[in-house]
């Protein structure tokens, strides 16, 4: 450092007596001097280079995004269902909610079925349509959808709520309920609605959707005691997703009793190399089971619609 300065010095020196010499006046000399200051003033606050840079807002790195799990999202809803099973009742309490509960409903059969004859009121979107109208569905107030027997029915209001539509219920007694009990009958085609839209992932959409428009003739469902039978003779896994209790009092032989709302909270219980048939008292939650497993990955799973009733009533072999 002093050495530097010794430097400088002489310059300085040398200049002003080269200067003096020419004739040179006092404002050069300072000038000089003063540019001697500013070189020292720089070296001394020069950065070292060794200094390192601050990070950068770019290169933060984000956590990633969890991938959405369509079991874990099967099993919350299951798990959540309410006392009644999302049912809206006998005929006296579906009539009460169309009269005065303004609820809005929605005829999950094909075409020609509502066309041959409905409920008043009622608009028409099959349940393989459902994914392609969810903007006719609306999110508040009660909706209650039916079907011809109550099997179609219970299977969208899985679907339903699994994308959010927490307001739906079934008319487990459906169309067949309404005819036998002779309430009136209409013809006219009433036209949909528009409402708002759920916010709902890609994935659980394209699960629900995968399963609804694709639900093959038959609607995966093992509709007679001789079906059943026959399935039962070959390689098939049985599960009755009623109540512990009601499985305690008899059960089809070989059935492994799982809860419906504990029905995917462990899914390595259930195979899924093999055809898995579930059955509740009256197939009604046998339809909420099967539609949800559908949509978890199981298109394994088949109902048993007749249900415990009607092998009990068959006078078949149970187990207790």
């Amino acid at each position: 450092m002093q050495t530097k300065s010794k430097a400088f010095l002489a310059l300085g020196l040398a200049l002003t007596l080269i200067l003096g010499s020419c004739g040179g006046d006092t404002d050069t000399v300072t000038t000089v001097a003063a540019a001697v200051d500013t070189e020292t003033t720089l070296a001394a606050t020069t950065v070292p280079e060794t200094m390192a840079p601050e990070t950068t807002a770019a290169e933060t790195t984000l956590p990633p995004v969890p991938e959405f799990d369509v079991v874990l999202a099967g099993a919350e809803f299951l798990g959540g269902i309410p006392e009644g099973f999302l049912s809206a009742g006998d005929l006296d309490a579906f009539k009460e909610a169309i009269d005065t509960g303004g609820a809005y409903l929605i005829d999950v059969r094909e075409v020609s079925e509502y066309e041959a004859g409905h409920i008043p009121g009622a608009v028409n979107i099959p349940i393989r349509e459902l994914t392609a109208n969810l903007g006719s569905i609306p999110l508040d107030g009660p909706v209650i959808v039916y079907c011809a027997s109550g099997y179609r029915a219970a299977m969208s209001t899985s679907a339903l709520h699994m994308l959010g539509y927490t307001n739906v219920k079934a008319f487990g007694a459906s169309y067949k309920g309404w005819v036998a009990a002779e309430e009136e009958i209409s013809m006219e085609a009433k036209e949909l609605e528009t409402f708002l839209e759920p916010i709902i992932t890609d994935e659980l959409l394209a699960s629900v959707d995968d399963f609804v428009s694709t639900i093959p003739e038959g609607w995966l469902n093992l509709g007679t005691v001789e079906k059943m039978q026959e399935a039962m003779e070959a390689d098939i896994f049985v599960i009755d997703v009623r109540e512990t209790g009601e499985y305690a009092e008899g059960h089809i032989p070989g059935a492994v009793n799982i809860p419906l709302r504990t029905l995917l909270d462990d899914p390595g219980l259930i195979p899924m190399d093999t055809q898995v048939v579930v059955y509740c008292k009256s197939g009604y939650r046998a339809a909420l089971a099967n539609a949800t497993l559908q949509i978890a990955g199981y298109d394994n799973a088949r109902a048993f619609s007749p249900s415990w009733n009607a092998w009990s009533e068959a006078g078949l072999e149970v187990e207790a």
